[in-house]
């Protein structure tokens, strides 16, 4: 399958379980793997018929102006917002965060695909 992946895009938000912990803003990386069917676009070198990636990334920087407690939300908002607004066969969604010292970061990664009626 076809895919388009974004990685480790830079989204700065407000996120913690605790108030104290979302009061700073952190910034979290968050990596996609859109899958699609890109060869249309490869043959028409058609902006329209591929997932526009710039507009992908600007809008999942834009959910990190809405507070959160768990990046597992986070991930399940951008999951969401890309099945329904960019409509590909499924989505990737890895989400770091960097709190804890004593480890490079924590992810999650969540699968979600489009359901066929």
């Amino acid at each position: 399958m076809d895919a388009i992946t974004i990685r480790e895009l830079a989204v700065p938000t407000h996120i913690g379980v605790t108030e104290a912990e979302r009061k700073a803003e952190q910034t979290l990386l968050i990596t996609l793997k859109i899958t699609a069917d890109l060869s249309r676009a490869g043959a028409s070198d058609d902006i329209g018929d591929t997932i526009d990636y710039d507009a992908v990334a600007t809008a999942v920087k834009n959910l990190g102006k809405k507070e959160r407690k768990t990046v597992e939300n986070f991930a399940e908002d951008v999951a969401s917002l890309i099945l329904s607004h960019f409509k590909p066969e499924s989505v990737s969604v890895t989400v770091w965060k960097f709190i804890r010292p004593d480890t490079r970061g924590i992810s999650v990664t969540i699968t979600r695909s489009s359901v066929s009626t």
